[in-house]
């Protein structure tokens, strides 16, 4: 599953006053330089990953708790957290965080997920580049991840950091009738 996704409306999953700064006191995001902070996962971050990536993914695509919960426990599991950084941002305010497992010497990223305001500044490429080295220290030679057909930013992304389309992967998420595309590389 590649975070990368589409952002569902409605739903608030920051703290407002992250997100009220966020649009407020930066202006125009897209021009504004916004810094983050990559940092291992810690257990008090869950509720917040939880709800990034139930933001992040429509029902039935965004994962259970229980799910993500096993992914980010699992033995050998890398989960970074991406925060903000810098003056007008509160302290460990999350702006995003990727999940991947070696499995193998084959590393498989689960999910990439970016808050909305917080994309388009380069952070899902620092995620993924810092997976792919975390990867390729437990010796992985190749990385693999999925994502939705229709999902034209992710697969964007994707192809700018080297994978390829490996193949179709028909209804992989079944509750929307969505197939997705096997992607990968090697590291």
């Amino acid at each position: 599953m590649g975070g990368y996704h589409c952002d569902r409306k409605g739903g608030e999953c920051t703290e407002p006053d992250a997100l009220s700064l966020l649009r407020h006191a930066r202006g125009a995001l897209h021009t504004e330089s916004v810094d983050f902070v990559i940092r291992d996962y810690r257990a008090a971050d869950f509720d917040r990953l939880w709800k990034i990536d139930q933001l992040c993914f429509p029902p039935g695509i965004a994962y259970t708790q229980m799910d993500l919960t096993g992914f980010v426990t699992r033995r050998k599991a890398i989960t970074l957290v991406a925060e903000f950084a810098g003056d007008g941002f509160p302290a460990s305010a999350i702006a995003g965080f990727a999940v991947a497992q070696p499995i193998r010497r084959i590393g498989r990223i689960l999910t990439l997920d970016i808050l909305p305001e917080a994309r388009r500044h380069g952070l899902a490429t620092r995620l993924m580049q810092e997976c792919e080295a975390r990867l390729r220290a437990s010796d992985c030679g190749q990385v693999f991840l999925e994502t939705a057909v229709s999902n034209e930013a992710a697969i964007g992304l994707y192809h700018k950091l080297g994978y390829e389309i490996m193949r179709r992967l028909p209804m992989y998420y079944s509750t929307h009738a969505l197939d997705a595309f096997l992607m990968g590389k090697t590291l």
